[in-house]
């Protein structure tokens, strides 16, 4: 399923089907060919030596270019009980990045959500794919992980790979922050901007609706929370910066992060956001 395909399920019901195996298809013939960073090339190992622990999950790089360390897809391994990793979330791309070998009660939970994406207008971007990468593992993570002066050089890199490649070419408009809020009115968006993340138990990614499919929008007035959810939207959660946006799987399979919006060639920028991954045995309360 290439990109035309895409927006066509897209439009059809403002879902695509996205578990592993498709995913990283659907991804290939999107932005091209395929290469698994092993563990010991994980930004979390590239820092060893300095106080920071190898993991054994690997990460996958669909496509050229990718800054050191980062890829599309992290393959979250069982012997890591946990994993800090960090997101370039390129609005751009339909597809964002996928966290798989999630099992039913581990946790996602957002430290950080920054950045300001535009919805309106072209980009300079060719042809490259949202970005993740493992930046710790072990126990008892905190989001200092992301502040050790260990990884910095990494990910300082990766940041301005992102400002490079994902920069605006046009006129700004209608920006969004990661929540969703337009930081000039205040105003929460329904149809564009922000963050969704689908958990296992949806299967799917999750899009917006044109102006003739409004229901597929937020729902009025645009609060991000479980009761405003279109009706197509199961399984999945907006960043909202509550709580840490702290959710927890419902099911084994695969986690994946996208901008919230249904036409994705016109968008320009991208979201920079730090999760910590924890394995679970029993439900939370969120």
């Amino acid at each position: 399923m290439g990109l035309a395909e895409i927006k066509k399920s897209i439009d059809k019901d403002g879902r695509v089907s996205a578990k592993r195996a498709s995913y990283t298809r659907h991804s290939v013939e999107m932005f091209g060919g395929t290469k698994t960073l092993a563990p010991k090339a994980t930004i979390a190992a590239l820092a060893k030596g300095r106080g920071t622990a190898v993991p054994r999950s690997t990460v996958e790089v669909i496509g050229e270019g990718a800054p050191t360390g980062f890829g599309k897809v992290v393959f979250w391994d069982p012997a890591d009980e946990q994993l800090a990793v960090i997101v370039f979330l390129n609005v751009a791309d339909p597809l964002g990045v996928m966290i798989s070998g999630v099992r039913q009660f581990d946790t996602i939970e957002f430290t950080s959500s920054t950045g300001i994406a535009h919805f309106r207008e072209g980009t300079q971007n060719k042809g490259i794919s949202a970005l993740i990468g493992v930046v710790a593992a072990g126990a008892n993570l905190t989001a200092a992980a992301f502040g050790a002066p260990e990884v910095a050089p990494l990910i300082n890199a990766a940041a301005k790979f992102a400002q490079d490649q994902f920069q605006e070419k046009k006129v700004k408009e209608l920006p969004r922050d990661p929540f969703g809020v337009n930081p000039t009115t205040g105003d929460g968006a329904r149809q564009a901007g922000g963050v969704i993340v689908s958990l296992p138990e949806a299967g799917q990614i999750f899009y917006s609706g044109d102006e003739d499919h409004q229901e597929r929008w937020i729902r009025e007035p645009g609060t991000r929370d479980f009761d405003h959810h279109p009706k197509h939207v199961r399984g999945a959660f907006y960043l909202r910066g509550i709580n840490r946006d702290r959710h927890q799987a419902g099911a084994d399979g695969d986690i994946i992060i996208n901008a919230w919006d249904v036409k994705f060639d016109n968008n320009s920028g991208f979201y920079r956001l730090h999760a910590l991954l924890k394995r679970g045995k029993k439900p939370i309360i969120t």
